[in-house]
């Protein structure tokens, strides 16, 4: 299984490191009020992980509403036991 793992993330290395190489290119991003010239596969790599840690954002957000909703209904069963 280990071996597996090694074949497939050598894969996706390659397959990215020849994605790089093929975009190598400068692209232009405005930002409003600020012009930043940069290669695309850099410019592809900040808007993943940027969007990797909105979605991790997202999804903590959402464990803690419902842990906290676990700690209310637990008090609330607790509550009911003790009657």
């Amino acid at each position: 299984m280990r071996l597996l793992a090694l074949i497939v993330f050598f894969a996706v290395f390659i397959i990215a490191l020849i994605f790089s190489i093929l975009n190598f290119q400068s692209v232009e991003i405005d930002l409003y009020f600020i012009t930043i010239s940069l290669p695309l596969t850099v410019a592809l790599t900040i808007e993943l992980f940027a969007g990797i840690a909105i979605g991790f954002l997202a999804a903590l957000l959402h464990i803690v509403k419902l842990k906290a909703q676990y700690v209310q209904l637990s008090k609330k069963i607790d509550k009911n036991n003790l009657k």
